[in-house]
């Protein structure tokens, strides 16, 4: 029984556009770190500034703050596998266009934060439509495992591909590891164009006006005590989650590991952004989705105080690996529950409020450096994993009454 339990559990991947749209995530986010590793050797060799890497690789989620509100509207009141479609070839004909440009050998920094703005515009409208149609897509009481299933997908992407793009750059120039980007942008566009969904029938007469409809979005959240809740609680972790832009000064000033223990703290944390969503998978309808979500917040502040106080780069790459485990398995649940919690016909507007959210992690990178400046990295970590346990102790406390029939 056991047994029959777990493979229905898993079997989550037989549901319908589950398939297709979880291997395009898998695509989707292998070429990601195409431009995430790339752009930022790119910028550093061009220009010799940290800055002008840190406004390359910060320019995606500052775009996603400033475009959040328009995609979740364009989302609810378009056919959504259609703004997957687009989104898909937006991706790789940019691809296509920067590496152009990188043969010809005209990029130049400016090219380079144009591209990631508009590759951040694209970002903005396509994941809100894909966690929308898996929410179209699936029964109520799926939706978390096949949230869970994108995810895992999802980290399979940055388990396999940050260390392959670097061997490509040294050995062959940033233009190859672009050309790999064009190709597997193209196999994530012919996944999604098997993706479909009924088309939602909306008079056009009873639609309104563009700006009304966001600002309807805007007043039905406000009205929905359980999402403004979840949303604070995600918005709050994504701002104080920041023990990652502070890898590389525990790495040189804590453990004096240097670049190698860099690698190998973001190789554990990949390692457990895997493993934590096929737990989540294994222990959905054994514990409930609240306390798994508390569960994790607990143990990502567990996790980050050990990783402040690692005694070795091994300690430090087991706590980062664990971390990883948490945040992934945390965002399928919060993602789930913010597409049950709210009617159909809001699915975009609030899941773009998500993704907003998410944009806040760009500005967690200089809250993290300023913190650790006026009081050391050790004491921003310990910071922030108290900001992560209070977090997880509110829900906890205050978010029984808001449970959603699936979750």
């Amino acid at each position: 029984m056991k047994f029959v339990r777990q493979s229905r559990r898993f079997g989550v991947i037989s549901e319908p556009n589950v398939k297709p749209l979880a291997t395009a995530t898998l695509f989707n986010a292998a070429g990601n770190n195409v431009y995430g590793v790339a752009l930022g050797w790119l910028a550093y060799e061009t220009t010799g500034s940290p800055l002008a890497v840190g406004a390359v690789l910060g320019m995606r989620p500052l775009t996603m703050l400033c475009v959040g509100l328009i995609a979740g509207a364009v989302n609810d009141r378009f056919h959504r596998p259609l703004i997957l479609r687009l989104y898909a070839l937006w991706y790789t004909l940019l691809s296509f266009g920067f590496t152009s440009l990188l043969y010809l050998g005209n990029v130049g920094l400016g090219h380079m934060l144009v591209y990631m703005f508009l590759v951040g515009v694209g970002f903005t409208f396509g994941p809100t439509a894909r966690r929308a149609i898996y929410a179209d897509s699936v029964s109520r009481s799926r939706v978390v495992d096949a949230l869970a299933v994108d995810r895992t997908t999802f980290e399979l992407g940055h388990l396999i591909m940050p260390a392959i793009v670097g061997v490509i750059i040294s050995t062959y120039g940033p233009e190859i590891a672009f050309t790999v980007q064009c190709g597997l942008y193209s196999t994530m566009t012919f996944l999604v164009f098997r993706v479909s969904t009924p088309r939602r029938a909306v008079d056009p007469t009873l639609r309104p006006p563009f700006l009304r409809s966001i600002g309807e979005g805007l007043g039905y959240v406000r009205a929905q005590p359980g999402i403004l809740r979840m949303l604070f609680a995600t918005s709050t972790l994504a701002l104080f989650g920041f023990a990652y832009p502070l890898v590389p000064v525990v790495s040189g000033e804590l453990l004096n590991a240097g670049a190698t223990g860099v690698g190998a703290i973001l190789a554990g944390g990949a390692a457990g952004g895997l493993i934590g969503p096929i737990l989540l998978l294994a222990l959905r309808g054994r514990v409930s989705s609240l306390t798994a979500l508390v569960a994790g917040g607990m143990a990502m502040g567990v996790g980050m105080t050990v990783f402040a106080f690692s005694p070795s780069l091994a300690v430090a790459a087991g706590a980062f690996a664990f971390m990883g485990a948490t945040g992934p398995a945390s965002k399928a649940v919060s993602d789930g529950y913010m597409q049950l919690a709210v009617d159909p016909a809001y699915r975009g507007r609030v899941g773009s409020l998500t993704q907003v959210t998410r944009g806040l992690e760009g500005l967690s990178a200089f809250l993290a450096g300023g913190i650790a400046q006026v009081i050391g990295v050790q004491g921003a970590l310990v910071f922030a994993a108290v900001i992560t346990v209070a977090i997880a102790v509110w829900l906890l406390v205050t978010f029984r009454r808001y449970g959603v029939d699936g979750w």
